[in-house]
Order: structure tokens, then sequence, then C-alpha cells
């Protein structure tokens, strides 16, 4: 067999269907429309950030907020201001199985113990995130 230059500039088929969602995906409407919702993720991003600060049982977001997801650590009910990984990971059940709100646990990842993170959304989707979020903290 020939050898094969690792830089080599074969081109490779594509489907029909492919080639006809990458140009539409490619389009000025699509571009625009990528741009504007950027712009959304931002501008919902610094509030969501806000909102979390005020939430009772939470801790400041970690983390630097270039994400399209906050992690924030839930506090001890005892007041001590320590996260608290096994209230994280009830306050993550609950919010999934009772009130269909998903975000994850990452209370094991190095650095972010007793840690949620919650996806940005759009204002509605956060501001049902926050309000479900503050119900099942008064709770727990």
């Amino acid at each position: 067999y020939p050898a094969r230059c690792p830089h080599s500039t074969h081109s490779y088929n594509i489907s029909t269907p492919t080639a006809y969602l990458a140009q539409q995906a490619l389009s000025p409407a699509s571009i625009s429309l990528m741009q504007e919702n950027i712009c959304t993720l931002l501008e919902q991003r610094v509030a969501l950030i806000g909102a979390l600060k005020t939430v009772d049982g939470l801790g400041s977001p970690i983390g630097a907020p270039d994400a399209n997801f906050i992690m924030v650590p839930v506090l001890a009910k005892d007041g001590s201001g320590a996260p608290d990984s096994a209230r994280a990971q009830h306050v993550y059940k609950t919010l999934a199985e009772e009130e269909g709100v998903v975000v994850r646990y990452r209370g094991n990842e190095l650095g972010c113990p007793g840690c949620l993170r919650v996806t940005v959304g759009t204002e509605a989707e956060n501001k049902v995130v926050l309000e479900k979020l503050q119900k099942v903290l008064r709770v727990l």
C-alpha cells in the first residue's frame, strides 16, 4: 500500500442532508440568531449569578464566569458557612425527582465541595430554577 501523508488534503464525502444542515447553520440568519443567543446567555449569566448570591443556604458562586453554567456551593444548615455535600446531594435529588428541575451535583469534583452546577437558561427558565431552589432549600 502506498504511504499516507498525515498532512494530506483528501476530501471526504458527506451526505446531502449533512451538507444542507451545514449550509443552513452558516447562513446569515442562523449566524444572527446565534449572536442573539450569545447575548441572551451573557446577560442571563450575570443575572443568575446575582440572584444566586441572594439565596439563603447557598454560598458565593465559584469559578470564572466564562461558561454556560454556574457552580454554587450548598451550605450547611447549621449556619457554619461550610459547604455541605450531603445536603447538596439531597437538594439535587429533590429538585429532579419532585420539582422537575435538573441541576448537577458536583460536590465530588476537586475544589467544589457541596457544589451544584446550574445551567444558565432563558430569563423564564432561570426564574423557575431560582424559585424551586429556594423552595427546596427552605425545607432541607
